[in-house]
């Protein structure tokens, strides 16, 4: 509670000033709600840890990866789905969405996030400050950046996502994260939802944080930077299907071949990509292989 007589913040007898012991009251009153509401669900399959990569990588879903899901647009070309609709995405997923359409720099959130919690115990919230969120996305910490992160995070808060894999199993979750925050701190606490974490269970990739950073403001170089880290080997593709894929709405198809070229130019620039040939309608991506990609390629 503020002081209104004092700009010194008041200590408590065990050292910690008021303004903390208000914020870990309300952190145990969220984790205790959240706990109440997964025993309402009546959960199966407990989620397990996060995996632990390394500090310099991000790992990230195949999914998120492989579909539109956060498409590679500029935030001025959002749509608003009004209804469940159906994704691109390649074969054995089936991506349906809800909300207000998601794109990399909303993926970059997230996938910070969960590279907070990789090192937690299951079940425990992950706390972070706005500054050191914006901080470690590279961005500026002002007020516009501040109030960008609200929107990236209520985005990915109410967001409605219905998966299904191999044409079996289906599930639907509203939300990527819950949160609490902290107006006078700027304090986040997160709950990551625990379908969504269930999707590294059907594969992920470790992104390189640091080529990714380079291609900031780069939508379309960002989504096929995590498509392509996806493949050891990527196969041929129609350019029509990444023009599906990436989310683009760049309406004319020969325009999208254009900025394909000059996307795939970059990432050869930052070493991701040896060489690309596009013919009339296909493109032939060879990768440069992590060295696990290139382990596996030689094991086949």
């Amino acid at each position: 509670m503020k002081n209104s007589e004092s700009s010194e913040k008041p200590v408590t007898a065990n050292g910690k000033n008021s303004a903390q012991d208000s914020l870990d009251g309300l952190t145990e009153r969220f984790q205790s709600m959240v706990q109440r509401k997964k025993a309402q669900l009546h959960l199966v399959k407990p989620v397990t840890a996060t995996p632990n990569w390394p500090a310099p990588m991000r790992g990230t879903p195949n999914a998120c990866l492989r579909s539109a899901l956060f498409a590679g647009i500029q935030g001025n070309e959002r749509i608003a789905y009004k209804k469940r609709t159906l994704l691109a995405s390649v074969d054995g997923i089936e991506v349906r969405f809800l909300g207000v359409q998601l794109n990399q720099s909303d993926l970059d959130v997230w996938m910070q996030i969960v590279h907070l919690s990789r090192q937690q115990l299951p079940g425990y919230n992950v706390c972070f400050s706005a500054h050191a969120m914006l901080t470690a996305l590279s961005k500026g910490t002002g007020k516009s950046q501040h109030e960008w992160l609200k929107e990236s995070m209520a985005r990915l808060g109410g967001a409605f996502v219905e998966m299904t894999f191999q044409g079996r199993d289906s599930f639907g979750e509203k939300g990527f994260l819950r949160y609490y925050r902290d107006e006078t701190t700027q304090r986040y606490v997160v709950e990551l939802t625990e379908s969504m974490l269930r999707l590294f269970e059907d594969g992920y990739t470790y992104i390189e944080f640091e080529q990714r950073q380079k291609l900031r403001k780069q939508p379309l170089a960002l989504w096929l930077h995590g498509f392509l880290s996806s493949h050891a080997a990527p196969y041929p593709l129609k350019i029509i299907t990444l023009h599906k894929l990436s989310g683009s709405v760049t309406r004319n198809l020969r325009d999208f071949k254009l900025r394909l070229r000059k996307t795939l130019e970059t990432l050869i620039a930052i070493g991701i990509v040896e060489s690309f040939v596009i013919d009339e309608d296909t493109v032939k991506i060879k990768k440069i292989p992590t060295p696990s990609q290139r382990r596996h390629l030689n094991s086949k």
